[in-house]
């Protein structure tokens, strides 16, 4: 009698003992890549595929029920919300940009660079920043089929940094970013949406013609505690992305 070779799972073990933020993420993206239909399996199963806890496991999902990406209901089991899609979860910066343009179909490339300078005066003003401290100021392009369509300036005191050397990659994350070289990790962040047309050369790093229309993100990263740590300048071109909104009533 021959033995039946292990099913895969849906999802991958991972290697070591995880965080519940690690198995959440392994589940969030095992929901956006279609690997479970309409609901999870129970717990214990998921237990089971990522080798953790089903006290691990509960407090991932925990998480995924306060990101509205899931539903738990006592006889009916995890159902996943039918309003899970990238378009809405890159707001929560639950998923890349990056994956926002691949899932409609474009070809992705991202440039990043950083330097150690203070901020620009606007960004000073508009962040309540010390106009004369260095910061860690990264920016990130995101291409579509080679056309710019979001462009990222990340701000970050260099007071804020834990005096490790910032190597190449950094990572897209300012979530990642803060677990890697930030004093204490972002917890949070808050975002204000703010209409914004390209009057003039300067107004946007995107390729618009003069008087065409885009979304500006003013984005403000806390810790736990609720200190401020960091700060983004959010453009992105409405052609190629337009981001969505998910109230639980």
């Amino acid at each position: 009698m021959t033995s039946q070779p292990p099913k895969p799972a849906a999802v991958p073990q991972l290697e070591n003992t995880p965080l519940a933020e690690r198995a959440r993420t392994a589940i969030l993206s095992a929901i956006l890549e279609k690997r479970f239909e309409h609901r999870l399996p129970p717990e214990d199963d998921l237990a089971s595929m990522l080798n953790v806890s089903r006290t691990t496991i509960r407090t991932a999902l925990q998480r995924l029920e306060q990101d509205g990406i899931i539903s738990r209901r006592r006889a009916i089991g995890t159902t996943i919300n039918a309003h899970v899609a990238p378009a809405n979860l890159a707001l929560q910066r639950l998923v890349g940009f990056d994956r926002l343009l691949e899932e409609k179909g474009h070809d992705v490339e991202i440039d990043m660079s950083w330097t150690r300078v203070t901020p620009p005066a606007d960004v000073a003003s508009l962040f309540d920043l010390d106009p004369d401290e260095d910061c860690c100021i990264t920016r990130k392009e995101y291409f579509a089929d080679g056309n710019l369509a979001i462009h990222i300036a990340d701000y970050v005191p260099w007071s804020q940094l834990n005096g490790k050397r910032l190597r190449d990659p950094i990572p897209a994350s300012m979530f990642e970013f803060s677990q890697r070289y930030l004093r204490e990790p972002i917890d949070h962040a808050v975002v204000k949406i703010v209409p914004m047309v390209n009057r003039s050369k300067g107004t946007t790093e995107l390729r618009l013609a003069r008087g065409e229309p885009f979304a500006r993100l003013h984005e403000t990263h806390y810790s736990t505690g609720g200190r401020q740590l960091a700060f983004s300048v959010i453009d992105e071109d409405p052609t190629y992305i337009q981001l969505e909104v998910f109230r639980r009533g």
